[in-house]
């Protein structure tokens, strides 16, 4: 209820203070006209502006209102801020900001919320909290912001405690999808996708105790996820990180007891985890899926926890330089390895006592230092897999053509391949090269030329590389080259040259 200054002069003392007890008591709603700074002023705490269609200037807000937009954009200009919150207990709402050096713009700021909004084109950030805590950001998108030469944010905070970034888009941003810097600690990041950044969730210098939480962080040029400087005891759960540039989840000089777990990491281009530099380490990764990368996780830290992971389609399954643990006590187990092969016929913390218990008996052998002593049984999973071949004839006349082929599966497609006759009788015997040709549908077919080679039992060993680099050498069949047969050399040459 609003006290009209066209009534005032008509009213009493007594009854204008009562008018003003009861608007002070209870909050307005109405609707802003052209000039929403102007609606803003004259609003007082608790109040609800509604804003309609139409272009609006830059806007501070420095009470606690409700901010309500339909079809409202803001414009600020490249200097201005669009929607700039200096006050406690703050909504804006549907708004649409384009441009400014900042989209919008918190700044000691507590217990607000900012949700369904679009911010697009700042020069700068597009959501902004800086010493803001306990405010809620929720269903915005903060897409194509920092797009200059110095590259800046989709959603930033700095400096800033147990906010709630929820299910927001950060996308295409310079930079970082979501960055925190520096000193962030308890906030929530979840649900929010961050697609074609730098990096899709950053966070730098003491950023500690926030939950990195069922994300979609994909295609960024760099990582997933990178924490540097120091930023620990985090929880990275339940995200899908895939197909980023380098890395699917980076930790960095001094990041050290987070905790990884249920991620579904795929086909990033380099490492599903790398850990470098620093003395932290002690993260505990388990119960994620880590496939498609050329390496698997690389650790150089020490004291790092491993295991009931699923580590597969990887050219190095795993590095470690440090010293770190790859599977937890008895009967937990290890890690699941998907070219690991082997049998399950004892158990026990040993692996002495007879009976499978789930985990292969030999332990599976990272390096010199570190291995897994309870890998996890499974259907092996190769990136490579030959479904049928065959060698025909198998059984030939020196000079006669035998036919090679095989039907492969590749994940990630076929880079190189080609195949060899291999004198399984005669060591000294020299290989002979067979050039394979694709017949389409992942069938590739080559021809043994024989008349050069001598009798005896042949075995045919294909190598094939996809484009990651994982290669795969198997042996695919053999032939056995029978002596000629009233037949002359040198006819049998002109036969195999196509004379």
């Amino acid at each position: 209820m609003r006290c009209s200054a066209y009534l005032r002069p008509l009213l009493g003392a007594t009854a204008i203070l009562a008018l003003l007890l009861v608007a002070n008591a209870s909050s307005a709603t109405y609707q802003a006209g052209r000039d929403l700074q102007a609606a803003v002023d004259g609003a007082m705490p608790g109040d609800t502006i509604l804003v309609g269609p139409g272009v609006y200037d830059k806007v501070e807000i420095t009470k606690s209102i409700t901010l309500i937009g339909d079809g409202a954009r803001i414009r600020p200009g490249d200097r201005n801020i669009g929607i700039r919150i200096a006050a406690d207990d703050v909504t804006v709402s549907g708004f649409t900001v384009e441009g400014g050096s900042y989209g919008i713009h918190l700044v000691g700021s507590n217990n607000c919320t900012v949700s369904n909004n679009t911010v697009t084109g700042a020069v700068q950030w597009g959501i902004g909290l800086i010493s803001s805590d306990g405010n809620t950001i929720r269903d915005n998108v903060a897409n194509y912001n920092g797009l200059g030469p110095h590259r800046w944010y989709g959603i930033y905070l700095s400096r800033s405690n147990g906010n709630q970034i929820l299910d927001n888009e950060a996308s295409h941003n310079g930079e970082y999808g979501i960055c925190l810097f520096p000193s962030c600690s308890d906030n929530v990041i979840s649900g929010n996708v961050a697609v074609g950044n730098k990096y899709g969730v950053y966070a730098f210098t003491d950023c500690n105790d926030n939950i990195i939480a069922r994300n979609r962080l994909d295609n960024n040029e760099i990582a997933g996820i990178k924490l540097i400087g120091g930023c620990i005891r985090n929880h990275i759960l339940e995200n899908e990180i895939s197909e980023n540039g380098v890395v699917g989840i980076f930790l960095q000089t001094g990041s050290g007891y987070n905790i990884i777990r249920g991620n579904e990491i795929a086909k990033n281009q380099l490492f599903g985890v790398q850990i470098l530099e620093g003395p932290a380490g002690n993260n505990t990764i388990f119960e994620n899926n880590i496939s498609g990368s050329q390496r698997g996780i690389v650790v150089n830290t020490d004291g790092n926890h491993i295991y009931n992971n699923r580590i597969f389609d990887a050219v190095i399954p795993a590095e470690d330089r440090g010293t770190n643990q790859w599977y937890a006590a008895y009967p937990v187990g290890g890690n699941f390895w998907g070219g690991h092969i082997g049998t399950d016929e004892m158990s026990g913390p040993g692996q002495n006592i007879s009976g499978p218990d789930g985990f292969i008996d030999l332990p599976y052998v990272i390096n010199e230092r570190a291995r897994d002593i309870y890998p996890i049984m499974g259907e092996s999973v190769h990136p490579i897999q030959i479904v049928r071949a065959s060698v025909h004839p198998a059984r030939a006349q020196i000079g006669t053509q035998v036919t090679v082929e095989v039907a492969l599966e590749s994940v990630n497609g076929v880079a190189q391949i080609s195949a060899r006759a291999r004198n399984l009788l005669v060591s000294s015997d020299p290989i002979r090269p067979i050039t394979m040709y694709s017949s389409g549908e992942g069938v590739y077919t080559g021809t043994l030329q024989t008349a050069l080679m001598g009798a005896g039992r042949y075995a045919i060993v294909l190598t094939v590389k996809d484009a990651r680099g994982f290669e795969l050498v198997e042996e695919m069949g053999e032939v056995e080259i029978l002596p000629r047969s009233g037949r002359d050399f040198n006819e049998a040459l002109s036969s195999a040259m196509g004379r």
